[in-house]
């Protein structure tokens, strides 16, 4: 019972933050986020190019195709621990998806941060959809 309510509590994590960008080194966790870290201030007021964006956009649509597939998987795993390894692998993919992109991972996550408050932003990256 208990692993169900555990299993539960993941999908409902999961299936939440679909509306919003995955920043894929806050969840990626341990290595994967010391090895991609936070984006510096810097780089956070450096303006978004329209080739950056067009990478963004790419990006964010195979994230988002993995992120339901693992939504899909998660309603169907057995235990927590499936769960938990269903959830590294997903991340392991988005990961690469976002690499294969053209984008690093930081420059990702930060775009998407970005998004949550630029609206001059999300408007343009509408536009690319």
């Amino acid at each position: 019972m208990m692993n169900l309510k555990k299993l539960t509590a993941a999908l409902c994590v999961v299936t939440l933050s679909a509306g919003a960008p995955f920043a894929i080194a806050q969840t990626a966790g341990g290595a994967a986020g010391q090895q991609y870290g936070e984006p510096s201030a810097a780089a956070a007021a450096a303006p978004v190019s329209e080739s950056d964006l067009e990478k963004f956009v790419s990006a964010e649509e195979k994230v988002n195709e993995i992120r339901q597939e693992l939504t899909d998987e998660l309603r169907a795993a057995s235990d927590q621990e499936q769960a938990q390894q269903l959830q590294f692998d997903a991340q392991q993919e988005m990961v690469e998806a976002v690499e294969s992109s053209g984008i690093e991972v930081a420059r990702y996550n930060e775009i998407a941060s970005r998004m949550q408050t630029d609206t001059e932003l999300r408007e343009r990256a509408q536009q690319l959809n």
